[in-house]
């Protein structure tokens, strides 16, 4: 990736002297953003532009070219690769609309595409989108028109929408905070966003790492990518079915995944998930400021009013206020004019006219070792304490730029006089309380956050060949009762004593050997809900009870399970499906009927480590029942995490298990019991 942003020629292909030309912005780009390179333009219709002269072919450019950004029509996409193979250019970015993101028999042309990127070693970005910038070279080849105002910052932005990307370099110039690298990836024929955020995990220029995301390549990978990142990873994935799924279809070609798989998948590999770009800013915002290694904070207010709100806000965001010292309130109550200011924490300094004092009073809260982080937050209008605000705005950077402790700093005055002081320094300004400790709630989570990454370690006591044995002879749909017990035992997971039979003298040889008292269902593949449809017969207690239940079941087939009944416990349910973004899901919480009436479940992507097992069932209001309650024996969350392990691996290592079920799960005081078991296969 590092050759895309490095280049040191660039070969913008598809310039004409026409007024309403693309190519002639990507050369306007370069320009705006003093490309350091060299450039060559590139149209049939040859002729100059910007005082370059536009050669007819990138055959005909004569010296060596390191990137070509790529804007003809799709059809000739095709010939422009195979020149720029011939030309030993290894780089493209493919900027063209008009492939599998318009109609589906573009496809041999995506294709073909690939074969050459394939063939001559190539790498590609796009097509569909609008181009690569690397500020610190003046690399722009976007088609559409930028304007150089964000400075060079330590935000690097990949987006799958060339729009919303643009949108966010605006937001982060209009915050003074910049960016160091965009990438527009559009359809991602070639390079995705993991391939960028691999390589911007270790770029030396970027602190935060943006992605836009309407589909998600290969989640598993990204999930990889963002554990092992010691940078945020801030996620605005849209998409999230019925009509956004439509446009986003007409645009890049992706597909919506099942959005609380992704919400799981974020968290588990600690990704923080933005709603919205308003959101994803506030969360760059706060990872530009230096890192909350704790709760306790102190609130310093000019407005008593921002104060209650920041402590309400502190209060619902988990920080602690320690109360000011009485060297500090003492400082304070000196300068107060009316004597009425309330040494507390938050403090408010509205009786307070000296603000040079605030700045003193900023640098001494932040020296104290009880405080982690600080809320500054002031108030004017901009009429006869402008000059002073501002020197107060300013005279904060440089507290920020010498306290290894985060400051928030929020402001209130008019548009005007935001404008001047965001433009004045390169720490962002809040504009609300609880904006800015929501920030430093984000800035607390990542420095304290504990990524447990997806399990490496296979549990012992497994058998996959005796497990493949088993499915090997099951079509696709609904798995035999009989096959999938045999899996799942050969996985390790407990299941309550059980036989099958398909006929009277299977059943009493079956029950002979189980012992009564039995319960008797149907293994019937199809039959989901044993219950509903009459399919689940308890409490035989001798063989004239065994025929009647046998009699019953019949109109729902032959085959049956006998299980031994077991004793009450703890109803619980686990399961797991196959993603399309991210593979092998395990789901789990409370069990029996009231999984779906109830419907309190948590979802990681597999395989589990037993931290993350663990976790799951933190995550679960339900798991206070494993700790005991109103003096019941506490129950065995360790055998509910091995088997939410063991479950993981086989759906892991057998994606041809589109769905599994265990429910319920009865959980005891020294083990757990599957007593129910289904699940369906597509390969």
């Amino acid at each position: 990736m590092e050759r895309f942003f490095s280049a040191r020629s660039v070969a913008v292909v598809g310039v004409s002297n026409s007024p309403g030309n693309l190519g002639r912005a990507i050369m306007h780009n370069l320009m705006e953003f003093r490309y350091q390179g060299v450039i060559y333009a590139v149209g049939p219709k040859g002729g100059a532009f910007m005082g370059h002269k536009i050669h007819p072919s990138v055959l005909d450019i004569p010296e060596t070219v390191d990137l070509a950004a790529i804007l003809v029509p799709a059809r000739v996409v095709p010939e422009v690769l195979g020149q720029c193979a011939r030309r030993s250019i290894r780089r493209v970015v493919v900027q063209t609309a008009g492939f599998g993101e318009l109609e589906a028999d573009r496809a041999s042309l995506e294709v073909e595409i690939r074969d050459i990127l394939a063939k001559h070693g190539m790498r590609m970005i796009g097509p569909n989108c609008i181009g690569i910038i690397n500020r610190a070279n003046g690399l722009a080849v976007p088609f559409m028109p930028f304007r150089m105002e964000s400075p060079l910052g330590r935000v690097a932005v990949i987006s799958q929408s060339g729009g919303v990307g643009g949108n966010m370099i605006n937001l982060l110039a209009m915050e003074n905070l910049g960016f160091s690298k965009f990438a527009s990836v559009g359809n991602k024929l070639d390079v995705n966003e993991n391939d960028l955020a691999d390589y911007l995990r270790q770029d030396p220029e970027t602190d935060v790492i943006f992605c836009y995301l309407e589909g998600i390549a290969d989640g598993r990978r990204f999930m990889e990518i963002a554990s092992r990142s010691s940078k945020p990873v801030v996620a605005h994935k849209s998409n999230l079915g019925g009509a956004g799924a439509v446009i986003a279809r007409s645009h890049t070609a992706s597909l919506s995944s099942d959005d609380r798989v992704v919400d799981a998948a974020f968290r588990q590999a600690g990704v923080f998930r933005a709603r919205e770009q308003r959101e994803a800013l506030e969360m760059i915002k706060a990872f530009s400021l230096s890192p909350m290694r704790g709760a306790r904070l102190a609130v310093i207010s000019r407005s008593g009013g921002h104060a209650v709100m920041a402590a309400d806000a502190a209060d619902e965001l988990g920080f602690d206020l320690p109360p000011y010292p009485r060297e500090f309130t003492e400082l304070v109550l000196a300068e107060s004019r009316a004597k009425v200011i309330a040494p507390h924490n938050p403090l408010d300094l509205g009786d307070l006219f000296n603000l040079p004092l605030y700045l003193t009073l900023a640098s001494r809260a932040l020296e104290r070792e009880d405080i982690d982080g600080l809320l500054f937050i002031h108030n004017y209008q901009g009429v006869l304490d402008a000059e002073d605000s501002r020197r107060l705005v300013r005279g904060l950077g440089d507290i920020i730029q010498e306290s290894p402790k985060p400051v928030a700093v929020c402001v209130f005055t008019m548009q005007s006089e935001l404008e001047i002081n965001r433009k004045a320094v390169s720490f962002p300004i809040f504009t609300d309380p609880r904006e800015a400790l929501r920030s430093l709630a984000w800035n607390r989570e990542f420095h304290d956050r504990r990524v447990i990454p997806l399990g490496t370690v296979r549990p012992t006591g497994i058998d996959p060949e005796r497990a493949g044995a088993c499915l090997e002879a099951c079509a696709d749909g609904p798995v035999p009762s009989k096959d999938l017990a045999g899996v799942l035992m050969a996985y390790g997971i407990p299941l309550v004593p059980h036989d099958h039979a398909t006929d009277t003298s299977g059943l009493v040889q079956a029950a002979a050997g189980l012992g009564f008292p039995l319960v008797m269902k149907t293994a019937q593949p199809e039959v989901i809900h044993k219950t509903d449809a009459g399919g689940v017969v308890m409490g035989i207690k001798d063989e004239g009870a065994l025929g009647e239940a046998y009699r019953k079941l019949l109109p729902l087939g032959q085959a049956v399970i006998l299980q031994r009944m077991a004793d009450p416990g703890l109803e619980w349910f686990a399961g797991g499906r196959q993603d399309a973004s991210f593979g092998s899901v395990v789901v789990t919480g409370p069990g029996g009927i009231h999984v779906e009436l109830l419907g309190e479940t948590a979802i990681r992507v597999g395989p589990l480590a037993e931290a993350e097992a663990d976790s799951m069932l933190s995550q679960l209001r339900g798991a206070s029942l494993l700790s005991g309650a109103r003096g019941r024996p506490a129950l065995s969350r360790r055998g509910l995490i091995e088997l939410l392990v063991r479950l993981s691996w086989l759906l892991f290592d057998f994606p041809e298990i589109r769905e599994l079920d265990l429910n319920p799960v009865n959980v005891y005081e020294n083990h757990c019991t599957v007593l129910d078991w289904r699940a369906s296969l597509a390969r």
